[in-house]
């Protein structure tokens, strides 16, 4: 029993246990509900599947489950009568889960050696975006460039490519690797949202609004249990309010993509809250309240500030409410930790909102220049994140004027 990416054989007398692993990988790397059914139904029908059982881990850990300790247990028991590539498999994959920075380059090591490992390479490439630093644009799209040659028809490594290479400032060549994905995995999540992504780059959001719109009127039922329906949702709501739909966008921002109502992630709430709420507050100059699920989002990052991305989108929550002694209050907790080029960098986007929101709209501008094009990358996520800095800076200016 081949695993279809890897060209490489699982460690199974169950060949129905290898298809429900295969079906819960291309789950996985679509964003698809159904992931953890399928690796369940592998498991009843081969308990010692240990490729599987790590599979079953890693869900577990994303969502913080009770039982991601049991499965990770089982999975290291199971590899021991497992084959040398999944041996590997596993330990790559759970050091990257356990400590990644620690283990950057004993993952990217792995790789080299198991170019078609695209389970291991998703997931470190996903570290990366937030992760990587300056230089990650161009050290995710060689990633994906260097897989092995039998994936590139592969919808999944497509869409990640096309993902990377629009990142990379190439919008074109992004386009037409993930329009290739979608021809080949339309209902997948993973997909629409990257074709979403290359549209934002390409400042087309009406465009971006009907791909959106024609995807979910087809593919909702299938969509809406998977972790990333809601940040679909908030691509949509995002174009909706790039053409002035206003109401419409936040509707739509409520209704799906709210800390009240997402399924998705906590960091990627986060993104989807504070950028939706910065945006707005930066077109509007209106403050509003935040709500009691906005609040326990804050609370839970309030220690990770040192994170520029973590501080730009906490910033934009405390600025959309007028809370200025939030935004003091993060400035000092920052100001703590110890000395770091993340930390100031951090502390430079949260002292330029408390300006903004001050109302020292030139002081906010001015701090703002300081931060560097290799600076803002390193904030950490997509475009979007620095499309959103761009906006904070040209608001500035404009009201200094």
């Amino acid at each position: 029993m081949l695993n279809a990416r890897t060209g490489r054989p699982l460690t199974t007398d169950r060949p129905d246990a290898a298809e429900r692993y295969r079906l819960a990988v291309d789950h996985i790397l679509g964003s698809e509900a159904g992931a953890v059914e399928a690796l369940d139904q592998a498991l009843a029908l081969d308990g010692n599947l240990a490729l599987a059982l790590a599979a079953r881990h890693m869900l577990a850990k994303d969502s913080n489950a009770a039982d991601a300790g049991f499965f990770k247990e089982r999975a290291l028991l199971a590899a021991r009568t497992a084959s040398p590539w999944e041996r590997a498999h596993i330990s790559a994959l759970f050091a990257l889960l356990d400590d990644p920075y620690t283990n950057l380059a004993a993952t990217e090591r792995y790789i080299a050696a198991n170019p078609g490992d695209l389970l291991v390479i998703s997931q470190l490439c996903g570290y990366l975006i937030f992760y990587g630093g300056a230089r990650k644009l161009e050290r995710v799209l060689n990633i994906m460039e260097s897989a092995d040659a039998s994936l590139r028809d592969d919808w999944a490594w497509l869409a990640r490519l096309g993902f990377a290479a629009s990142e990379a400032g190439d919008h074109n060549r992004g386009r037409a690797l993930v329009e290739r994905a979608l021809q080949q995995r339309p209902q997948a999540p993973y997909v629409i949202h990257s074709y979403a992504h290359v549209l934002h780059d390409q400042g087309e959001p009406g465009e971006s609004m009907k791909l959106l719109g024609d995807w979910l009127n087809e593919h909702r039922l299938s969509a809406e249990g998977g972790a990333m329906y809601g940040h679909v949702q908030w691509h949509l709501a995002l174009a909706e309010w790039q053409l002035g739909l206003t109401e419409q966008a936040w509707q739509r921002y409520e209704r799906y993509s709210a800390p009240e109502t997402t399924r998705c992630g906590p960091v990627l709430t986060l993104a989807d809250c504070g950028g939706f709420l910065l945006r707005e507050y930066l077109r509007t100059g209106t403050t509003r309240p935040i709500s009691a699920a906005v609040s326990a989002l804050s609370e839970r990052f309030s220690s990770m500030l040192s994170h520029p991305f973590i501080a730009l989108h906490l910033a934009g929550i405390q600025a959309s409410a007028g809370d200025i002694a939030a935004l003091e209050q993060s400035k000092a907790a920052i100001a703590a930790k110890d000395p770091s080029d993340q930390a100031r960098l951090s502390l430079r986007l949260v002292d330029a909102v408390s300006l903004f929101a001050r109302g020292q709209y030139a002081e906010a501008a001015d701090t703002l220049k300081l931060i560097s094009a290799d600076q803002r990358i390193g904030v950490g996520g997509s475009r979007v994140e620095r499309i959103l800095i761009d906006l904070l800076e040209t608001r500035a200016v404009e009201l200094a004027a």
